[in-house]
């Protein structure tokens, strides 16, 4: 998986140019990697069971994972995604009452965001940012609503929020450090994030700083999928109740 990593898109000379971050990782015996090939994600199954309580911020159009610990471990799902194509694929697709969804973003603030459309030649065309400078000159997505994470968490009623995933196009970097600095994942040991110092506007340093912080609160590296950018952190139990 690391040697993957490192010569997929050329990572390696990425990585030696500074454009891109690079972790060689330790398998770890109980991560287990869910979803489709396009959506896929990992977790520690040895800390899953049916009261296990996950945070998915950034849904797009593939919920396999999401799904898949809904499936295979009876885990409940709370989404969080409030983009037009997102939330007609979710209108189709989602039918679990052990998935509840929710039409909003998660940001450092609540509120609202302008979302910016990728170039017309994306790869990927579902997935908005209201933080990538993409200067394409296309019309925006309409100002859609947000909250906080504490918020969303609130607004769900949450007593013990175990998994947060986020896949917020840009966004996770301000959440990441709001949630940080006021202790909100105090009750979390597994943290799921995309990083997307890929895009136009945001650098790899601010991936390697949202790392660092996440260590700092006791989370270790347990698996990084294969694009480079897909991140799996853990942390046990008792450092996650201090």
């Amino acid at each position: 998986m690391n040697l993957y990593r490192a010569v997929r898109r050329g990572t390696i000379l990425r990585t030696l140019a500074g454009k891109e971050p690079f972790y060689w990782v330790d398998q770890q015996p109980g991560v287990l990697e869910l979803g489709t090939k396009f959506a896929q994600w990992a977790v520690d199954a040895t800390l899953l069971s049916e009261s296990t309580t996950v945070l998915s911020v950034g849904l797009g159009d593939d919920v396999s994972f999401e799904t898949d610990l809904i499936n295979r471990f009876g885990c409940s799902v709370y989404g969080f995604d409030p983009t037009p194509a997102s939330r007609q694929y979710i209108t189709r697709n989602v039918t679990d009452p052990r998935f509840r969804t929710f039409a909003y973003a998660v940001a450092d603030h609540d509120g609202a965001l302008t979302f910016n459309l990728p170039p017309e030649a994306s790869a990927d065309l579902v997935n908005a940012s209201a933080v990538a400078d993409y200067g394409t000159g296309r019309s925006t997505v309409t100002t859609l609503p947000c909250l906080t994470l504490e918020s969303a968490r609130q607004l769900c009623n949450i007593e013990t929020l175990d998994i947060l995933k986020m896949d917020i196009e840009g966004a996770e970097y301000a959440v990441l450090e709001q949630a940080l600095a006021n202790n909100w994942l105090a009750g979390v040991s597994q943290v799921l994030v995309e990083f997307h110092h890929f895009l136009p506007g945001l650098a790899p340093a601010q991936t390697r700083q949202a790392i660092t912080a996440l260590q700092q609160a006791g989370f270790s590296i347990a698996w990084i999928g294969r694009t480079n950018h897909e991140y799996l952190f853990t942390r046990a139990v008792s450092a996650r109740r201090s």
